[in-house]
């Protein structure tokens, strides 16, 4: 055989190079459109040829390769939802979850793969994200395949999905820091006291926490509570998950965890932690566990998705690309998902480009779009999937009576993601079905309002202001004197209208298989798993088993419908009107430099969850009343 060095590891064949998602979207997009502009007549039908010479040549060396190897390199974090641009291949965006899972399935089902090579590159994944993988390679393992995971040093995370592997490998002098959850809350309102700043928020729900992070120096005993009992139940599916996949007793994992950084590569092997050390290379442990006669693949079934500026030899086409958006059209029975990421606002929905935007769910965009589905005769069931922290009540309420508006007419599943919290859980009790990872952030059904108190801080800059409101509380929300006893009382009351009408829509949707509204109220947060003991979700499955589970319950033939992602790919006229136009772009810029200072400080993924919180409050600007969950989670 022979061998070609690639990524640190001697290899039987050196692994197609990939784009990611950050390389192409900020750096490569602008300087790709401008080459597309002037040098479109350097595409021709010549590149073709070359493409169907290399195919040629591939297939003719592969020809005799009897048994396959699958290579899965999970490197930075995966994308989530559909494709966002029209322009662009799922290829050159970087691999989904859906995409990763497809190709497990690929090896499970085949019978030319012997086993896949899991090589964990420093991967970014979340807790749900693991636990859907490790689902999908315990299936692999289930069909008789070998599955060997590899790593230069393994985190908390990779580790986990590692341990789904028959063999763990490491680097030779690698690290392995396996630890558990841990959560770090600030609080701000000793920081706001010192500027001349006061936060005049009021949560109703005792467990809630939205207020107390500007309202507090110190946490209430009731969130302690609260965020403590969900901490307990992640570390328990954490030990839980290494223990099953090693087969080593919780004692010892319980007492490993924490020390593992401190640890020599030996000591992990002893430790029975690591199976085998290798020195750059793995053909010692392939050649024992898949033999010799052997081809690796990348690919496992995975097709270019279409789209992509070099997938054509038509400079026109590159240009019908750019400038139109891709309908999903619909042409047989159908099940659509519908993605809901990030927080909740009234108006229009914000995807994450890599650029400016961030995921956002905007109520006029979901309850359009599931008009629309209603319409189509050929929709026969719609899957929602929520990864959401919640954010705007209005918002959350108008996306629950389009969700059950549709529900009246065809079946609505849910499949929750890193979280439903708040908005987000309800929008979730509108479906008919709702399907939890068993890490999956389920609850804090309460809510929060108020406003931020200026007036110190104005008189401390020398800032006066000179208020004038007509009518009885025309005033209410000014920014420089806290509430009078009235006002307040007058706030509280309208928050409590949202909890009751919130308490009313979750006993609504879930009715007889919720235990008791009254034990899961008041902000109480939960996991996915205790959330289908107390008849809050309906099942653990993630995404794939949602859709395996609509089907069924459908009676739809194999291969006789299409699922289809929504929202649609956006064109190029959508993506510079949604990110460049005068009032956003300044805001978007300063918002980005913000952001990306952050992120090199919290990481990508940890990020993602503070950044969804931070703008959910920000919706405190124009709307009085949220549905929010107060704190980020993240387990590295």
């Amino acid at each position: 055989m022979t061998v070609a060095f690639s990524g640190g590891i001697y290899l039987v064949k050196l692994p197609i190079p990939t784009f990611k998602k950050e390389h192409v979207v900020a750096r490569g997009f602008w300087c790709t459109l401008l080459s597309v502009l002037l040098c479109a007549s350097m595409f021709s039908v010549n590149t073709a040829n070359v493409y169907a010479q290399d195919s040629e040549t591939d297939e003719g060396a592969t020809s005799d390769i009897q048994y396959l190897v699958g290579w899965l390199e999970l490197s930075g974090s995966l994308r989530s939802g559909p494709i966002p641009f029209a322009w662009m291949s799922e290829d050159e965006l970087g691999p989904s979850l859906e995409s990763i899972v497809n190709q497990l399935r690929t090896v499970r089902d085949d019978v030319r793969y012997k086993g896949l090579v899991l090589f964990m590159n420093y991967p970014s994944l979340s807790y749900t994200e693991i636990q859907t993988l490790a689902k999908e390679l315990n299936e692999v393992k289930n069909a008789g395949k070998r599955i060997v995971a590899f790593g230069e040093m393994y985190n908390t995370m990779g580790y986990m999905l590692a341990s789904n592997a028959d063999i763990i490998c490491l680097q030779h002098k690698g690290e392995l820091d396996f630890s558990s959850v841990s959560v770090e809350e600030m609080y701000l309102a000793g920081l706001l006291e010192k500027v001349g700043a006061k936060a005049e928020l009021i949560q109703v729900g005792q467990y809630k926490g939205a207020n107390e992070t500007l309202t507090r120096k110190q946490p209430s005993d009731a969130w302690s509570q609260n965020i403590d009992g969900l901490l307990d139940d992640l570390h328990s599916q954490i030990v839980k998950h290494v223990s099953f996949g090693r087969n080593i007793s919780i004692d010892k994992i319980e007492n490993l965890i924490g020390r593992t950084w401190t640890m020599t590569d030996e000591e992990l092997v002893e430790a029975g932690l690591i199976d085998k050390l290798v020195k750059r290379d793995l053909i010692s442990v392939t050649e024992v566990e898949f033999g010799e006669d052997f081809q690796w693949d990348k690919d496992m079934g995975h097709e270019n998705q279409g789209g992509g500026l070099g997938s054509g030899n038509n400079p026109l086409a590159i240009f019908q690309l750019l400038f139109q958006q891709k309908p999903n059209i619909t042409q047989r029975d159908t099940i659509a998902v519908v993605h809901c990421m990030g927080p909740i606002h009234s108006g229009r929905s914000s995807r994450s480009d890599g650029m400016f935007s961030e995921d956002q769910i905007g109520s006029k965009t979901v309850t359009k779009t599931l008009a629309r589905l209603k319409a189509d005769e050929y929709i026969k069931g719609v899957i929602l999937r929520i990864d959401s922290p919640g954010g705007s009540a209005l918002a959350s309420e108008m996306m629950w009576q389009s969700i059950r508006e549709l529900g009246e007419k065809k079946p609505v599943y849910v499949s929750i993601g890193g979280m439903a919290a708040s908005g987000g859980y309800y929008m979730a009790c509108a479906g008919d079905e709702i399907f939890v990872s068993p890490s999956s952030v389920v609850g804090s059904i309460g809510v929060v309002g108020g406003k931020i108190v200026l007036g110190d801080l104005y008189n401390k800059i020398g800032v006066q202001v000179t208020r004038r409101s007509r009518g009885n509380f025309g005033d209410l929300f000014n920014s420089v004197e806290p509430f009078n006893q009235e006002q307040r009382k007058l706030v509280k009351q309208s928050m409590t209208n949202v909890y009751v009408q919130f308490k009313d829509r979750v006993a609504k949707g879930r009715g007889s298989r919720l235990i008791d509204i009254n034990q899961v109220d008041e902000g109480m947060l939960f996991t996915g798993k205790q959330a289908v003991k107390n008849g809050m979700a309906d099942q653990i499955g993630n995404l794939n088993e949602t859709i395996d589970a609509i089907v069924s319950d459908l009676s739809l033939a194999d291969d006789s419908f299409d699922i289809k992602h929504y929202p649609e790919p956006m064109s190029l006229p959508e993506f510079i009107n949604s990110n460049f136009n005068v009032q956003s772009k300044s805001i978007n810029v300063q918002k980005q430099l913000i952001a990306q200072s952050v992120k090199s400080v919290l990481g990508e993924r940890a990020w993602r969850s503070v950044s969804n919180v931070l703008d959910g409050i920000m919706i405190l600007q124009h709307e009085p009343t949220l549905t929010l969950l107060p704190v980020g989670i993240v387990i590295k």
